[in-house]
């Protein structure tokens, strides 16, 4: 049975003279054992989705089941033993040591005075270990890394034994090792602890890699939703963003910047990582890389683990100096 699930749902903002709907029609429902990334362009409705699934917000039109149960009929203590929420807002707990954070969780159980029993504690410890913070529990949050600030966070959601987190960008304002290891710990969360986790993201890469389902929302603001893998190939990622300069390369897994080209080249290479570096060299340059080109660039790896470039004639161990070979000589189109 899915643990969240949408009929025609449709999001946006009411005011007194006007209705402005952000997205409409939707039909979704994720399960839980399963990590899904919510992406699209800023402005897309990423944030208004997730505050409405998360109550923040009601719904302008439609439906959200939480289990078997209307979310409009929960009451705020019983969405916080369902929901786990996750944002990007910087929390006011400077003066908190981490399991003392962590220990909020516990207050959807725990009743008024907020006092915890010795399993609520062992669950406070569990969170703290599951997320990898532990070795962190007496320091104060303010003492905190960004990304050691986002392992408390969700380290506070796991002690709310919550079936479902969802989350705000967590790997905003990361490095790029804390982006992997906070998206390694989500899909951890959804996969080992069965949970049902829902994230919103700009990091294309991570998510094609660890999520096991994307919705997109595309530049007309569509709402596409299937298995990672299959929305890759389908092309759907090309409807994220309007500019015609950015273009999906399903190879890389990744969007790429279309600049404008003056010339081409072909080249051939069998190394994928030589041929990479060489073709953003062009790129960069104005000069694209096409099958068709008259004009050939041959690269080779080396033994001693350096490589060669032969054009127009001339070998160099260097993209710097192909590039200055390609643009110097005029003679070739």
């Amino acid at each position: 049975m899915a643990y969240i699930s949408t009929h025609n749902l449709s999001v946006g903002y009411s005011t007194k003279t006007a209705t402005n709907a952000v997205l409409s029609g939707l039909n979704i429902e994720f399960e839980k054992g399963t990590l899904v990334s919510l992406l699209g362009a800023n402005g897309a409705g990423k944030s208004t989705l997730l505050r409405t699934l998360t109550a923040v917000q009601p719904p302008l039109e439609g439906s959200i089941m939480v289990g078997d149960a209307p979310l409009e009929r929960l009451t705020q203590r019983q969405r916080s033993r369902l929901i786990g929420i996750v944002t990007t807002d910087r929390i006011m707990a400077g003066a908190l040591t981490v399991r003392e954070l962590v220990s909020l969780g516990r207050q959807p159980y725990t009743g008024f005075l907020g006092r915890l029993d010795d399993n609520d504690k062992d669950i406070v410890e569990q969170a703290m270990q599951d997320a990898g913070i532990a070795h962190k529990a007496a320091s104060y949050v303010s003492e905190l890394s960004d990304g050691e600030r986002q392992k408390a966070m969700i380290a506070k959601s796991l002690a709310q034994h919550t079936p479902i987190i969802i989350l705000h960008a967590p790997t905003a304002f990361l490095d790029v090792a804390s982006r992997f290891e906070t998206m390694s710990l989500l899909h951890d969360l959804a996969h080992k602890h069965n949970k049902a986790v829902l994230l919103s993201s700009h990091d294309i890469t991570l998510s094609l890699l660890l999520s096991d389902q994307l919705w997109i929302i595309g530049n007309d603001k569509s709402l596409t939703v299937g298995q990672t893998e299959s929305l890759i190939l389908s092309g759907a990622l090309d409807t994220m963003f309007s500019s015609s300069a950015l273009q999906f390369n399903k190879t890389i897994g990744d969007f790429e910047m279309m600049l404008h080209t003056e010339r081409a080249v072909r080249l051939d290479c069998t190394d994928a990582a030589l041929s990479r570096a060489i073709t953003c060299a062009l790129m960069r340059n104005a000069i694209a890389v096409s099958h068709s080109a008259s004009t050939v660039v041959t690269a080779l790896l080396a033994a001693n683990g350096g490589y060669s470039i032969t054009a127009l004639g001339k070998t160099t161990d260097s993209i710097e100096n192909l590039i200055k070979t390609l643009k110097t000589d005029k003679s070739w189109t």
